[in-house]
């Protein structure tokens, strides 16, 4: 039982101070489920992963996702309702308010700030997976001295293709996320 309170008390908090959205929250969930439950950062890869895979909002995918692996059926139910009972209680607040503080200067400013910080958790969130999934490494300085070994060249390549199909082609980013997975177990196994 005090695994799942941890996991819906973990989520509740995530929810509650976490914005921009799921994404917004990759890097909390990252470093909250190492800290809180032992999330490893190759679990945390394969949320990512599975979250680009499936229907749904991002956070809600990814507490299930990781309320089940660390509870079982029941952290998956505590998980998720840890993470949209804050969405819900603060939406219906602004639902209350909305006409009050639509032209609020302050409103306005926060979410002004809000955006870049965002921007900059999804960074940092990025640079971390790439060095974890790339590189397995725990620290950046340990990249200079990691072997290029065929499977690390294809995953660059695959990297490349993706870029390249989203930002030349405008490839929808769901075939894209397909071929990739295509193309790692084609030719990426091991």
């Amino acid at each position: 039982m005090n695994n799942l309170l941890t996991l819906f008390l973990m989520f509740l908090k995530i929810g509650f101070t976490s914005f921009g959205g799921g994404y917004g929250m990759m890097s909390t969930i990252m470093d909250e489920g190492a800290r809180l439950v032992g999330l490893t950062k190759g679990e945390f890869a394969d949320m990512t992963a599975l979250d680009l895979v499936c229907s749904g909002p991002v956070a809600i995918n990814a507490a299930t996702y990781v309320g089940y692996l660390k509870g079982g059926i029941w952290g998956s139910i505590f998980a998720t309702v840890g993470s949209f009972l804050p969405s819900l209680i603060l939406t219906s607040i602004v639902l209350v308010f909305l006409d009050k503080f639509y032209n609020s200067f302050f409103i306005r400013g926060l979410f002004k700030g809000i955006t870049p910080a965002t921007g900059g958790l999804m960074i940092f969130t990025s640079l971390t997976l790439t060095k974890s999934i790339f590189f397995n490494v725990e620290h950046y300085s340990q990249i200079p001295g990691t072997p290029i070994t065929p499977t690390l060249i294809g995953m660059f390549a695959v990297l490349i293709l993706a870029i390249i199909g989203d930002l030349k082609f405008k490839i929808n980013p769901i075939y894209l996320t397909l071929a990739g997975a295509l193309m790692g177990a084609v030719f990426l196994r091991g």
